[in-house]
């Protein structure tokens, strides 16, 4: 019973192992190279932009405004994000902007990604219930 018990486990242990393809190298070198820092630095930017935006607190619609953030491989941004101009640093987001459309770009073509040539469109910005929302302002 022992010797059966042992073998069981030593076979499901075996089981889980599994052999490395050769070319692994290239899959490694991509990686840990320059590509896993550009992506690494894309997503840092990004959570940045994101936290600029945060405080979404207004008191009138023209507090509130849209800026275009990204790359899209045919031109334009691929999304657009909402903030409050009595809680954002507009320069500071400017500047992160720009760095993030710059990595946007080089990530896209370093992936070789595509994408329809679709423009978006800014959305409208309002205030409503003190919090800058997209849509229309309330009449």
């Amino acid at each position: 019973m022992k010797k059966t018990l042992t073998l069981a486990v030593l076979v499901l242990s075996l089981t889980g192992c599994v052999t490395v393809p050769a070319t692994t190298e290239n899959l490694v070198t991509q990686l840990d190279g320059p590509l896993a820092q550009l992506q690494l630095d894309t997503r840092q930017l990004q959570l940045r932009l994101e936290r600029l935006t945060e405080n979404k607190e207004c008191q009138q619609d023209n507090q509130c405004k849209v800026i275009g953030v990204g790359a899209r491989p045919c031109g334009g941004p691929d999304q657009y994000l909402i903030y409050s101009t009595l809680h954002t640093d507009e320069k500071m987001l400017s500047y992160t902007n720009d760095r993030y459309q710059k990595l946007k770009k080089q990530q896209n073509e370093k992936l070789g990604m595509m994408s329809t040539c679709q423009m978006l469109m800014p959305p409208a910005s309002s205030c409503v219930a003190q919090k800058c929302s997209l849509g229309q302002p309330a009449s």
